[in-house]
């Protein structure tokens, strides 16, 4: 056991610096309390509440540039049309996308596709949420879906695959989820646990325990989003971040 505690420590100090360097540099972001709010039409179009462009175009309405209607935008379309916001920013301390929406019919989320980023797909394929005709919030995973948080561009709807109809938009904003989990995601399908009862998830690999082999899991993770990303459960030190300092603190407590 001790020889093998050692030859664990000894990796872990080879990787100490690139990861400290890592969590420095900010790839353990702190999440936000705050929404990032990207738009509510309150003074559209060309410009979006983040300062950055914004527009529409080939639409069914407002001269094909769509028309902000009672504080909302109404996009209406006839298998075409778009609409664009620019971000052009770090999003890293945010999970999710929003958009509080309503349609003329309902279902508009099957023939709608969202682009954020470098990530693109139908909007029914990205949330599980559906667009009602009364205002509601759709919700976009961005972890889950892959987004690169640290620089997104833009977003953009597009209807070229939609039948005729119609939606109204009335916010769209990037949020944090991550407090609302109740427990971190997976890591290369396995769960991992509390087993402690302290809300700190020491067992990498379903084991029952914690074990070296559960270390050099949470060591080889320490920067995946998915582990990163969560602090509220693999935060060993206490300083509000995941970093290298927290495996050691995990190793420490063996």
């Amino acid at each position: 056991m001790v020889e093998e505690r050692t030859i664990v420590k000894s990796g872990l100090a080879a990787g100490a610096i690139g990861l400290a360097g890592a969590a420095a540099s900010g790839s353990a972001t702190a999440q936000s309390d705050e929404p990032l709010l990207v738009d509510d039409f309150t003074s559209w179009a060309g410009e979006n509440t983040l300062e950055e462009y914004s527009s529409a175009g080939a639409v069914a309405n407002g001269d094909g540039s769509g028309a902000v209607v009672d504080g909302a935008l109404r996009l209406a379309y006839d298998e075409g049309g778009w609409f664009l916001s620019n971000v052009r920013r770090d999003v890293s301390g945010y999970t999710h996308l929003e958009l509080v929406v309503r349609g003329d019919d309902g279902g508009e989320e099957d023939g709608i596709q969202l682009e954020v980023g470098s990530v693109e797909g139908m909007l029914s394929e990205l949330t599980d949420d559906s667009i009602g005709t009364e205002f509601s919030t759709v919700s976009v995973d961005l972890r889950d879906i892959g987004v690169d948080r640290s620089s997104v561009d833009d977003i953009w709807l597009t209807f070229w695959q939609a039948d005729s109809g119609a939606i109204e938009i009335d916010e769209i904003r990037f949020v944090d989820d991550s407090g609302t989990e109740s427990e971190p995601p997976a890591i290369d399908g396995t769960q991992p646990a509390d087993t402690t009862g302290d809300g700190l998830y020491n067992d990498f690999t379903d084991s029952g325990s914690t074990t070296t082999t559960d270390v050099n899991v949470f060591f080889e993770n320490v920067d995946n989003p998915d582990v990163a990303d969560y602090p509220d459960y693999y935060d060993f030190d206490g300083n509000g971040q995941v970093s290298v300092t927290d495996v050691v603190e995990l190793f420490d407590s063996l």
